[in-house]
């Protein structure tokens, strides 16, 4: 009797031992999905509203070789910039899955006409531990860029100049090691303008690489390069004489300083030559290029952690098209983002 209710306590023991262990042997419930947004709102003060918004592009992350017109006239203005970035984060087996989809506007106070949207996607996920991948649409529809003289008619009248850009856009980004970080980027766009300068249309591809060092938890060090070609239609179309391919090799440096736990400070350095490769006689493009510096301070407080203020300023000195006139141009911008 005895013996039976030791060998019915050690069954009970043993089982209790196997249902203990095959709890344990259960994995942990998939981590969910989340969902994000963030919202940012900048105001800047420009001294030229023409140029505003090809500077704004011309970081690395944007869009360094957006056209621009070159005026005599320089318009000051005051520019109000909303954005709103919404983020569904997904994690795998090799990392997270963070798809988003951003919309940002330009709203001119005293210039209507230059006003514009900005609208990107963008899915970025872990192949592993080591390597990302990031790829992006970018879209700028019906952009403004100055009233400009048309070739097509014949007559040079003066026409607005405008552009829709398409942008495609992939970065592999790979840890090389625990200091230094790698990125290769590529990219490939269309830009097709009103039908008053349809020469101009052209197909542009875009590679090159860049390093991250981290140095210490305080400060990071990047430099990049990029080499563009674009292609017009203006090259098979010599009547117009108004060919805007182009090859352009752009440098970037910069330092990123945490100079507190809720202070941030990020300095950059931007050099673009832009050539434009045009050969038909008559054309203003030709033997020309336009050469381009820019540097940028961006001071940033994290106010709490969802939620940041930016302070920043930018200048710019760029040549043109035209020998005789080079310009240049500061922008001054307030900003506050949240996340939520």
């Amino acid at each position: 009797m005895h013996d039976r209710q030791w060998f019915r306590s050690i069954g009970v023991r043993v089982g209790l031992l196997i249902a203990a262990g095959q709890l344990m042997l259960v994995p942990d419930p998939p981590a969910q999905a989340q969902w994000s947004a963030i919202a940012e709102q900048k105001t800047s003060y420009t001294t030229d509203a023409f140029q505003f918004s090809s500077a704004r592009r011309l970081r690395l992350t944007e869009d360094p070789s957006q056209p621009t017109v070159v005026s005599a006239d320089k318009p000051q203005d005051v520019i109000w910039e909303p954005a709103l970035e919404v983020l569904h984060s997904t994690p795998t087996m090799q990392g997270t899955n963070i798809l988003s989809v951003k919309a940002q506007g330009a709203i001119y106070t005293n210039n209507p006409v230059f006003n514009h949207a900005d609208f990107r996607i963008q899915d970025r996920f872990s192949l592993n531990r080591d390597t990302a991948v990031l790829l992006r649409y970018r879209y700028v529809p019906n952009l403004f860029l100055g009233p400009n003289f048309e070739r097509r008619t014949g007559t040079r009248s003066i026409q607005e100049e405008r552009v829709s850009s398409h942008h495609w856009r992939a970065e592999v980004e790979r840890r090389l090691s625990d200091l230094v970080t790698g990125t290769l980027i590529t990219r490939f766009g269309l830009r097709r303008y009103n039908d008053a300068f349809e020469e101009r249309n052209t197909n542009f591809w875009t590679v090159g690489p860049r390093l991250d060092y981290h140095a210490n938890k305080w400060l990071t060090l990047t430099l990049s390069y990029l080499y563009e070609r674009g292609l017009a239609d203006g090259h098979k179309e010599p009547q117009f004489a108004d060919d805007v391919s182009y090859y352009l090799h752009m440098v970037s440096a910069g330092t990123e300083f945490r100079l507190h736990d809720r202070w941030d400070l990020g300095l950059t350095y931007i050099h673009r030559r832009k050539t434009f490769t045009s050969g038909i006689a008559g054309d203003t493009h030709v033997d020309r290029f336009d050469t381009t510096n820019q540097g940028i301070a961006e001071l940033r407080y994290h106010v709490a952690p969802a939620a940041t203020a930016m302070l920043s300023f930018q200048y710019g000195k760029r040549t043109s098209t035209n020998v005789l006139r080079e310009f240049q141009d500061s922008i001054v911008s307030i900003g506050v983002q949240y996340r939520f």
